[in-house]
């Protein structure tokens, strides 16, 4: 499209006392600057004509500007294009005035046009724009640019540029004399070659920091990994035995006492209260809520802190000698950490589980070891591989601005498509976690990109708001806010989960997976007004997360999507946010997590028919087990029932004794208790059989599991 013209609006200030004191870059009394292009990396663009009748044009340039002078500096004949020769004195040698004097050489005294351009240090110029919004939902687009003249001279009837671009620029000196250093050799000298110097044939660690180190005790175990569940048994099976003792001789203890002397069938029985169920295994292996709660705060300590890094981190697993499996023990570790780190928020590209093995004088623990240096092109964490803008304003017609001056000039004017909409940023540096910000989006009608400035938007002839916006490539969205009305509220929810995707390893029960760690965002938006409106929803994707299910995205830069949908009037909406990242977990299948996530992945899995017919026949004992047990405790509450009638009827029989005309009643109790004692006896025989039945199914469900076994084995689910 047609760029638009520049128009000087306003002078705006002096600049500082000390730059109107400047003397002019080049001052030679023929070369009239015509054109001057201000960019954003610190430069700027002269573009200077000479009318020379002379054999010679001489200039006059700064000391301290020769070298950015010389680097960049073409001098050619404006008709013929050819470059001519330009002298100037030895460092040391400008005048008094603080001037380097150059001269260009020409062939002759004859009239010639000639053409200079050079690069020299300016300040930066500065957007700014304006967005008018009208009730027809037409938007407007007022873009300016700030433009500072300390050259030291007046830009008069000057053809003035803005731009940007991802152009490097430097200092670098060509005007100091360079003496290169030369040996000196002497044809009587003797030489003696001496040895190199020894070293390691080992890259230096100087690329590498430790980050931090922990000890194997140091590592949350979550709930259903195999060392928390082998403590657990571990711990629970004396304290079992010893329970179910007791409860056998209080059982019996209380069925003699219970029929009071008289025959019945739990003396003779010997009734037996099996001891309840072991306690659920504690979250992590660690001793103590206390020990637990401080290695949490020390792991969220570590996640925040490697969040502000952009190099790579290495997360080394380490094994104690003699320790069975030490690779796989060791990389476990490090996948134990590393998953943690992940839920608490870096990214899983950020970091690299390997496994180091048994080494000397290296405990079994984990090391974090930070890599500075990363390879030629590769990404750091928070390179979103998104392009680097470039624009370019130009007027079409001369302008003036004198030194030591400011002015502003337009640089964007007329219509863009767009309209008020709402943006949920609760991730954002400023954003807000309940409430959507009222939003000016709009479209980039220009071929060069919109660089970061302040908005203001005016509506309805007045004031609503300002705003910051990003840089806005051409053609691309921009979606400004600009006030906060509370008008769009928003609940925020999340969860997460995991589905197994790839069978590692299987021995004895313990299960290495790779499975696909899920968190779920959701959001339910209620608009207020009594119109509808359009609100977006912001939500940055880590690198190595993946969106697996959204509502549609409106706009995508690096790592920043736009969901967008429409709102009715008082009407609220939920939607979901889920990504998914591959992890590596270990679990042991005689956990509840380990079995449900061998349940979900039976579902979808459509090969490996072994594995298949194995774990699910595993499934069917476990679930043998789980009927038993809740027959078990459905049997014992009865039992419960009956005994604590028992009591009742105990103590009314003990009542009686001492009234003479309750003989009849003494009978019908006794009768009674004689009715209760039988079922508690037939429960308790119940309960024996169920117990038998838990035992088979038992130890059914550990034969099954020892015999399967999937050894470095890649069995992936369907997708």
């Amino acid at each position: 499209m047609k760029r638009p013209l520049f128009a000087v609006v306003a002078l705006i200030s002096l600049i500082a006392q000390a730059c109107t004191q400047h003397t002019s870059f080049v001052k030679a009394d023929t070369a009239a600057l015509g054109r001057v292009v201000v960019y954003r990396n610190g430069i700027a663009y002269y573009e200077r004509k000479a009318s020379v009748d002379s054999d010679k044009l001489t200039m006059k340039v700064p000391a301290d500007k020769v070298d950015d002078f010389l680097k960049s500096l073409t001098v050619a004949d404006a008709k013929t294009g050819l470059p001519l020769p330009v002298s100037f004195p030895a460092p040391g040698q400008q005048s008094a005035d603080g001037q380097v004097e150059m001269t260009i050489q020409l062939p002759d005294k004859t009239h010639r046009d000639i053409l200079l351009t050079y690069v020299t240090e300016a300040p930066a110029w500065k957007p700014s724009y304006r967005v008018m919004v009208s009730d027809a939902g037409k938007v407007d687009l007022q873009g300016w640019a700030v433009v500072d003249n300390t050259s030291g001279e007046d830009w008069n009837a000057v053809k003035v540029g803005v731009g940007s671009s991802s152009a490097l620029s430097f200092r670098f000196d060509l005007h100091s004399i360079r003496l290169v250093h030369r040996e000196t050799l002497q044809s009587q000298d003797t030489f003696a070659k001496a040895p190199p110097l020894g070293g390691s044939l080992i890259a230096s660690a100087g690329d590498e920091t430790i980050v931090a180190q922990m000890d194997d005790a140091e590592i949350l175990r979550e709930a259903g990994h195999p060392d928390v569940a082998m403590e657990t048994i571990a711990m629970a099976k004396a304290p079992r035995d010893v329970a179910m003792r007791r409860e056998m001789a209080k059982a019996e203890s209380r069925s003699n006492h219970a029929v009071g002397g008289l025959e019945g069938p739990m003396a003779a029985q010997g009734f037996m209260r099996v001891a309840p169920s072991a306690a659920p295994a504690p979250q992590y292996k660690m001793a103590g809520k206390d020990a637990a709660a401080n290695e949490e705060q020390r792991l969220r300590s570590l996640a925040d802190s490697l969040k502000g890094k952009k190099s790579n981190i290495v997360i080394e697993g380490y094994a104690n000698g003699g320790e069975a499996d030490a690779n796989d023990k060791a990389l476990d570790r490090a996948n134990l950490l590393r998953n943690q780190l992940i839920e608490r928020g870096v990214a899983p590209a950020q970091l690299q589980a390997v496994a180091r093995g048994v080494v000397a004088g290296q405990k079994a623990g984990v090391r974090l070891v930070e890599q500075k240096n990363t390879a030629d092109g590769a990404k750091t964490p928070d390179d979103n591989g998104a392009p680097v803008g470039e624009s370019h304003f130009e007027s079409g017609t001369p302008m003036t601005v004198l030194k030591g001056t400011s002015a502003m000039v337009s640089v964007v004017q007329g219509a863009a498509n767009g309209e008020v909409v709402y943006l949920y940023d609760a991730e954002g540096a400023h954003g807000d976690a309940k409430y959507a910000f009222r939003s000016v989006r709009f479209i980039n009608p220009t071929n060069s990109t919109l660089e970061t400035g302040p908005v203001t938007v005016y509506g309805s002839g007045r004031f609503i708001g300002e705003g910051l916006t990003d840089p806005i490539p051409p053609g691309a969205t921009a979606v400004v806010p600009f006030a906060l009305d509370r008008q769009v509220v928003v609940d925020r929810d999340g969860s997460t989960g995991d589905r197994i995707s790839k069978l590692v390893k299987l021995n004895r029960g313990a299960l290495t997976a790779e499975v696909m760690h899920q968190k779920t965002t959701k959001l339910k938006i209620t608009n207020r007004l009594g119109t509808a409106t359009t609100v977006l929803v912001r939500h940055n994707v880590a690198r190595g997360w993946n969106i697996t299910k959204s509502p549609k995205i409106v706009e995508k830069f690096g790592d920043s999507h736009l969901f967008g949908m429409e709102i009715g009037p008082h009407e609220s909406k939920t939607i979901e946010i889920e990504e998914a990242t591959p992890l590596t977990r270990t679990v042991d299948l005689r956990t509840p997590m380990g079995l449900d996530l061998v349940k979900v992945w039976i579902d979808s899995a459509k090969d490996a028919p072994d594995a298949v017919k194995g774990l699910k026949q595993v499934l069917q004992f476990h679930t043998d087990m789980a009927k038993a047990t809740e027959t078990i405790e459905s049997l014992r509450e009865r039992a419960e029932e009956y005994r604590n009638r028992l009591d009742e009827l105990h103590a009314q029989l003990f009542s009686l004794k001492a009234v003479k005309t309750a003989g009849p009643l003494m009978t019908h109790l006794q009768q009674k208790m004689k009715e209760m004692s039988d079922k508690v006896s037939s429960g308790t025989l119940a309960i024996v059989a169920e117990q038998e039945k838990l035992l088979l199914a038992k130890v059914k469900f550990h034969d099954a599991l020892a015999e399967l076994t999937i050894e470095k084995t890649a069995v992936a689910s369907a997708k």
